[in-house]
């Protein structure tokens, strides 16, 4: 017994402790109380109420800012009581739980937090009392704080019991608020003329009530009432106590897990088709990632219907990667990005990864046919943020900036899809509009983080508005919040205003796309209004008042979820059983240790020579060569059309070192054709004969340097020597990266995808795949090397104009550059050349292009 009560006072002390600590509740209870019970019997008119009062069974007549004043105080102890035990129950659970697993006596804590809870009630609600009573004389003031004390003795086992439910602080109080909120309001017969329905004697605060307002002006006591109140406080706190004994319940081992509803984040991987453990892991990474870039940020996931959000959270997560990889101020900052973008290349050629970041990509761009012409374009931009931290000498660059980060394939696409959800089609306007939301999110989010980008040396605002206000960089590496950056913070935030105002026309769309865009738009000012009033630029993620924030975010959620449930269509992804391997190429995908020797540099060119400066990211990142013209070579001079072919192997080993001096990662040459067979037998024959020398790693010099062999072709009917000597060399050279050349044998662009289709099919066929799932980076998979990226160089030597069946798939967006130089008279200075023209060139994948897109920003 000693033992016992030394542990309950122990207990107690904590839990009252707990509830000291907790001062928001505090400081509710001392100021908010008075306030709430002062205004209302002030500022509500006093013209009498007469209503059926159950509890004393007769027609009363009570003033209206009495009536008020009661209703009120009643929901203001139910919030605060409640929102104090879910607070204090939920912070020490954890500790609770490891006291059990310890061998403390679980009665002792249950009996410790009852007893805390009903000392704060009595205090609350005398403290209640004694206000009320400044105002007015109650007839009976001890049962008018008894009746305050059983309601809020009511929630504050419901506070009890739903810490033991919930995980979120956030969830907790909005139950308690909402619950507490449609309970009092219900039974004021003010705002409710059907208060005296017998509907309401269920409710929890009906028995506090009733037995307040027989306080207030009768002599009656009200048993039933006054019991019904302790009644429903007694069920809540065994509901709780039930819920706790559950939630400490393990005292060996580790703890079981309590049952508590699926997070709403499990049902948008079950509507988007995630149902692999592994796969959501790296959706949940991702969307970790964006909701530690910030609360706004992560509501834009939240706005969109359910089954679009893991696609959100992998291409956000993808790109948060990147980011904080540019951002880190390592040395080799530029590297390790290339060797990201280098395995994510990998990745989505081989349509999954070991990386959950990159497996939640893979999985999107696959499922949702994302379009990633246009990613190097992105990773570009990243190489150069850790390169050289950007300037923006002007809107147009600041503008350039952003949408080669956003646009290329997460904006636009969304677009579509957001069309595809809401049964409509999504024009130029809209795009317009959602373009000028994503500069207001960019220009927000820039002056957020001033302070912190400073650090970093890099100024995200163009560098004429900082001038034009007097702004140095300096001021914001120092955190100084001069007269002149208040004044460009609140002309910027007027700019973003505007471009908001302009992206409303968005809304008018659809109701459910309204209602989140507006959300979104509001979340936004929100962000905007707490920066004009000063907030300190500190770069951190924070964002404006979290409660406010809440209410429009989960109001926006909630009319959202109305309207797309209401309205829809619903949009799904395609479904069906998980994708099949692709079918097995000639490489191994497994690569053998690195080789102890590293590799040679490239042999200098025989004039002397030297690569083209100044190119930058505009060196392609794949070159396609069509090396035609041996034959005529070798007949201008008089000699049979094999000695062509012998030097035209000549050229190829320079082209490739002038590759290799360039930097161009991949470089793919087309040595026989498919209609090569054709030819004479003597020709073909010394072809293969020169192919299998080439592809020896023993005796071609090119594989002592910093190049991995690849081929891709049809087997069939390729001698044994040959293909043995290619796969030979492949698995040897697996290992580098400087150059990946591929050598196209008994290649045809049509038969490549013709297998491919005939595979699909098979497995379609097969009931392995659901036609609805088929997209282009499925069928990319079926290729005869589905790591090969797309071209973004075609050339062809020899004068003709033509692809001659070559890579039609890879080539779709290719440049193309057609020379007349035979091949055998071309060195790495024609292909110099040819990559100067390439650079040159604008590259618009079907859109407007980056001069075109600079004029339409102008005239905006």
């Amino acid at each position: 017994m000693t033992r016992l009560r030394l542990c309950l006072t122990t207990a107690l002390r904590y839990a009252v402790l707990e509830q000291v600590r907790n001062r928001l509740a505090l400081a509710l209870a001392v100021f908010f109380v008075p306030v709430w019970v002062g205004l209302a019997y002030t500022a509500m008119p006093t013209a009498p109420v007469r209503f059926f009062l159950r509890a004393a069974d007769q027609d009363v007549t009570v003033a209206g800012n009495v009536l008020t004043q009661l209703s009120g105080a009643v929901h203001a102890l139910a919030l605060i009581v409640g929102f104090m035990m879910f607070l204090a129950a939920r912070r020490s659970a954890a500790f609770d739980h490891r006291l059990v697993t310890a061998g403390y006596p679980r009665a002792c804590l249950v009996l410790a937090k009852y007893l805390a809870l009903l000392l704060a009630c009595l205090l609350v609600a005398g403290y209640a009392t004694a206000w009320i009573c400044v105002f007015w004389r109650p007839e009976q003031p001890a049962l008018l704080a008894a009746a305050l004390g059983a309601g809020a003795l009511t929630y504050g086992g419901a506070g009890i019991m739903l810490a033991a439910l919930l995980r979120s602080e956030l969830a907790g109080m909005f139950l308690v608020i909402m619950a507490s909120f449609v309970d009092v309001s219900l039974q004021n017969p003010i705002a409710n003329a059907g208060a005296d329905s017998p509907v309401l004697r269920w409710l929890p605060t009906y028995g506090a009530m009733q037995s307040a307002v027989v306080a207030a002006d009768t002599p009656h006591l009200p048993w039933t009432h006054l019991g019904l109140a302790l009644l429903w406080a007694l069920t809540t706190a065994a509901v709780g106590t039930a819920a706790f004994t559950r939630h400490t319940r393990s005292r060996l081992g580790a703890p079981r897990r309590t049952w508590r509803p699926p997070p709403p984040r499990h049902r948008a991987y079950r509507q988007a088709g995630v149902d692999d453990p592994e796969l959501r892991a790296g959706y949940e990474t991702c969307r970790r990632l964006v909701r530690r870039s910030g609360q706004t940020d992560y509501a834009v996931t939240l706005l969109v219907p359910a089954p679009l959000r893991p696609l959100l959270w992998a291409m956000y997560g993808h790109g948060r990667v990147l980011d904080d990889l540019s951002d880190s101020g390592h040395a080799d900052a530029a590297e390790r990005i290339d060797a990201w973008v280098r395995a994510m290349e990998e990745d989505l050629a081989r349509g999954t990864s070991t990386d959950p970041v990159r497996r939640a990509l893979t999985h999107a761009v696959t499922t949702w046919d994302l379009p990633t012409e246009q990613l190097p374009a992105s990773f570009a931009t990243y190489r150069r943020d850790a390169a050289e931290r950007p300037a923006f000498a002007s809107w147009e660059q600041w503008h350039a900036y952003w949408h080669a980060l956003s646009f290329p394939v997460g904006v636009n696409r969304l677009a579509t899809l957001l069309g595809e959800a809401t049964g409509t089609r999504l024009g130029p306007r809209d795009a317009e509009a959602l373009r000028l939301w994503t500069d207001a999110f960019n220009l927000v989010d820039a002056l957020r983080d001033l302070r912190q980008d400073a650090h970093l040396g890099r100024v995200a605002i163009p560098l004429p508005v900082l001038a034009a206000h007097g702004v140095h960089p300096d001021d914001l590496r120092e955190g100084r919040r001069t007269p002149q950056l208040g004044a460009l913070v609140r002309e910027l935030a007027v700019t973003a205003h505007g471009w908001l105002d302009t992206a409303a026309g968005l809304a008018d769309r659809h109701p459910a796309l309204a209602a989140s865009w507006r959300t979104l738009i509001r979340l936004q000012r929100l962000q905007l209004r707490a920066l004009e009033r000063g907030r300190p630029l500190s770069g951190g993620r924070r964002g404006p008042g979290s409660l406010r924030r809440a209410l429009v975010l989960h109001t926006g959620r909630l009319r959202a979820a109305l309207y797309w449930r209401r309205f829809g269509p619903a949009l799904t992804p395609p479904q069906g059983a998980p994708v099949p391997a692709p079918p097995p190429t000639a490489t191994p995908a497994v690569p053998r240790p690195r080789s102890a020797e590293p590799p040679l540099p490239p042999r200098p060119h025989a004039g002397g020579a030297r690569p083209p400066a100044g190119l930058g990211d505009r060196v392609p990142r794949h070159v396609a060569i069509i090396m035609d013209g041996n034959g005529r070579w070798a007949a201008e001079r008089g000699l049979p059309r094999p000695r062509g072919h012998r030097a035209g192997q000549a050229a190829l080993r320079d082209v490739v070192y002038g590759a290799l001096e360039l930097g161009i990662p991949h470089l793919t040459l087309y040595g026989l054709s498919t209609e090569n067979w054709k030819r004479p037998a003597a020709e073909v024959e010394e072809i293969l004969r020169l192919l299998g020398e080439g592809a020896d790693a023993d005796r071609e010099e090119v594989f002592a340097r910093d190049v991995r062999l690849w081929w891709s072709g049809l087997p069939e009917g390729l001698p044994a020597g040959l293909l043995d000597a290619l796969e030979r060399t492949a698995r040897r050279t697996s290992h580098r990266r400087g150059l990946t050349l591929t050598l196209c044998v008994n290649y045809g662009g049509r038969a490549e995808l013709t297998a491919a289709a005939r595979e699909l099919a098979r497995d379609v066929a097969g009931g392995g795949l659901h036609p609805a799932a088929v997209t282009a980076p499925l069928f990319a998979r079926y290729l005869h090397q589905p790591a090969l990226p797309d071209v973004d160089l075609l050339i062809r030597t020899g004068g003709d104009h033509r692809l001659s069946n070559f890579l039609p798939w890879q080539a779709a967006y290719a440049e193309l550059v057609f020379l007349d130089t035979l091949w055998p008279d071309l060195d790495r200075t024609g292909l110099w050349r040819a990559v100067e023209t390439y650079a040159r060139r604008e590259r618009r994948f079907g859109g407007l292009g980056e001069a075109a897109a600079q004029g339409r920003i102008e005239s905006t």
